[in-house]
């Protein structure tokens, strides 16, 4: 194995674990946590406080993906090997993460700023139920789980055009 091998090796994980991190953080944030502390007395301020600290571990885990994501599609898009649908599924998947990246850098940011001041309005049901379920952090976890399918399409797209070549 060569040098070149093992640093995309050593990408390819990072690339990973930064998706583990973050989309599996998600699902562990709104699945088991959120759900073990709703109607508790402590629930306001440690939800604010594990958000700050999952924010920094998706702060953390956005720049890994950014930088390991654009050595892999540099490395990809020149090897030979990637088709017009392996272009076509790499844009989808970048434009998905760019918008996962997005609502993570400042939508959520700014409804947390406003989140007091909204819930004291008098909204009707159905229009906070509509809010939570389409809120930036379940967007961020569907939007993941879209991105790691098309990850997947992506390598199975790769491997046919190598055995192809």
């Amino acid at each position: 194995m060569s040098f070149a091998d093992l640093f995309l090796l050593l990408i390819r994980w990072l690339h990973a674990l930064a998706a583990i991190a973050w989309v599996g953080g998600s699902i562990f944030f709104l699945a088991v946590l959120r759900p073990a502390l709703r109607d508790t007395p402590q629930e306001a301020a440690l939800n604010r406080i594990a958000g700050q600290e999952f924010r920094n571990l998706v702060d953390t885990a956005v720049w890994a993906l950014l930088v390991t994501g654009v050595i892999l599609s540099i490395n990809r898009l020149t090897s030979g090997y990637a088709s017009g649908a392996y272009g076509l599924v790499l844009g989808v998947k970048i434009a998905l993460a760019v918008w996962m990246f997005y609502l993570a850098w400042f939508r959520q940011r700014r409804s947390a700023a406003s989140s007091d001041q909204e819930q004291k309005k008098a909204t009707p049901v159905l229009v906070r139920a509509a809010r939570a379920t389409f809120s930036a952090t379940n967007l961020i976890l569907i939007l993941g789980l879209l991105v790691i399918l098309l990850a997947d399409i992506l390598r199975n797209i790769f491997e046919h055009g190598v055995t192809r070549g």
